[in-house]
């Protein structure tokens, strides 16, 4: 049984299974996830990655019915089903209570993309020590971390690594998306939630307006996600009728390629950014609440996965009331014009790059499950 919630979850998840299905065709899997695992043979009981993305704490609150009665879902499904194992992907404040369940009925539990308790919920660490059998870490931090908290853990490597599509050059992405070769392309990337969509696609746009008066041949590129409605992004585009953009559900490395530069929300496509080579400026907002409730429990000071990994400022976060039209605009400016930043930059991504290693995550986090269920 597998349990992932979110578009990123839904694509290492699908990995995972196309690469257990291949070393055992006769697996049968099932359970929550997305459009990607079920494409790769797995039973789709609930799609939580494409219908339910939720983050922060006024949305668990707003939703909180839903969730508990997919809770109740899940835990009846272990009840009845018996899966020789049940693999949770990411997604904790849900997941941890299905691990819990799972452990009182005896199903060991594989956790693929830990919690991040070095950042916050540290607490965490107490449930998981109790539920989870085999914890398969991204991360090369992350691995002495929960051995020294007595979990049984085994780095894996990073799944973003095993893209093996090959990336089209900056001249290909640009025709194929019918973007001058000329043009300065600079992507806003304000997430695959619509209320991220909400919160951050109307400051990006309006920074954008600023930045066109400094570089005329600017032109933006906001890629879209499935869980994205197109009237959600013409909503706000539809408000800049002067604006040169272009709006693409093209594969996000085309997108990527196409780019200079970008403003991006905090999360995985900061990354995914940092492997493509692209500088970037990072922001993020959410509600009072949510903000407040991160300010009390967050243990590090960034929250940009690629700052996160180099341990260092590689690209500029602008956070909360940070995250304003002009001071965004100036950072970008900043950046862009300055060859020993843009320098520093790529640099600091090279070192990233060095520290997640080799790619076969996929491979690895599935010789790991396999393992696991043969020593049963």
């Amino acid at each position: 049984m597998f349990v992932a919630g979110e578009n990123s979850g839904d694509l290492h998840g699908s990995r995972l299974i196309a690469e257990l299905r291949h070393r055992e065709p006769e697996i049968e899997c099932f359970g929550f996830g997305g459009d990607r695992m079920a494409a790769q043979g797995m039973r789709l009981d609930e799609n939580l990655a494409q219908k339910l993305p939720i983050m922060g704490a006024t949305q668990v609150i707003r939703n909180y019915g839903k969730i508990r009665n997919l809770l109740q879902r899940a835990y009846a499904m272990l009840a009845t089903e018996r899966p020789d194992a049940v693999v949770l992907i990411d997604y904790p404040g849900f997941n941890l209570r299905v691990a819990t369940e799972a452990k009182r009925l005896g199903i060991p539990v594989i956790y693929f993309i830990s919690p991040q308790i070095w950042a916050w919920h540290h607490s965490r660490i107490e449930i998981i020590k109790k539920t989870v059998a085999l914890m398969l870490v991204i991360l090369p931090f992350e691995e002495s971390l929960y051995r020294d908290a007595g979990v049984p853990s085994r780095y894996v490597g990073h799944p973003l690594l095993d893209d093996s599509e090959e990336a089209p050059t900056k001249t290909e992405a640009r025709v194929a998306l019918g973007i001058s070769q000329e043009a300065r392309v600079i992507g806003l990337i304000p997430g695959s939630r619509e209320g991220e969509i909400i919160r951050h696609l109307p400051l990006m746009l309006q920074s954008a307006t600023l930045l066109l008066k400094r570089f005329p041949d600017a032109h933006f590129l906001v890629p879209t996600a499935s869980t994205i409605s197109p009237e959600l992004i013409n909503k706000y585009i539809g408000r800049y009728p002067g604006l040169p953009i272009t709006i693409t559900s093209e594969r996000p490395k085309t997108a990527r390629a196409a780019m200079d530069f970008a403003i991006c929300k905090s999360g995985t496509s900061t990354l995914e950014l940092a492997l493509a080579d692209v500088p970037m400026v990072i922001i993020y907002y959410v509600s009072s609440v949510t903000y407040w409730f991160a300010r009390t429990v967050v243990r590090i000071p960034w929250v940009g996965l690629v700052n996160i990994i180099a341990n260092d400022t590689v690209a500029p976060e602008l956070l909360q009331d940070a995250a304003q039209p002009e001071p965004l605009s100036k950072e970008v400016i900043r950046i862009m014009e300055s060859p020993r930043r843009l320098e520093q930059m790529h640099d600091g991504y090279a070192q990233i790059r060095a520290k997640l290693g080799k790619p076969g995550a996929s491979r690895r986090a599935a010789e790991a499950v396999l393992e696991l269920l043969s020593a049963q």
